[in-house]
């Protein structure tokens, strides 16, 4: 448990002393301003819906398929 936490802080400590210069750079990269999904691919709003509404249900089958459930834990 200690080293995790040391690991934790020590990677908190870096954020906070690299973040001023670090985030400007990050943020000219990222910065698309306002959009969204369907406008970046160049795609309809309807189909990238029904696309993903069809990935996330095959997602579920394929874990219900594989048993790949919670367990409970037994006391």
């Amino acid at each position: 448990m200690i080293p995790g936490t040391l690991g934790f802080l020590a990677g908190a400590v870096l954020w906070g002393l690299t973040y001023p210069q670090v985030f400007p750079l990050i943020s000219k990269i990222a910065n698309l301003g306002n959009v969204v999904i369907p406008d970046m691919w160049n795609v309809s709003a309807a189909l990238f819906i029904i696309l993903f509404a069809l990935i996330s249900l095959l997602l579920f089958y394929l874990i219900d398929r594989v048993g790949m459930k919670r367990t409970e834990k037994g006391d």
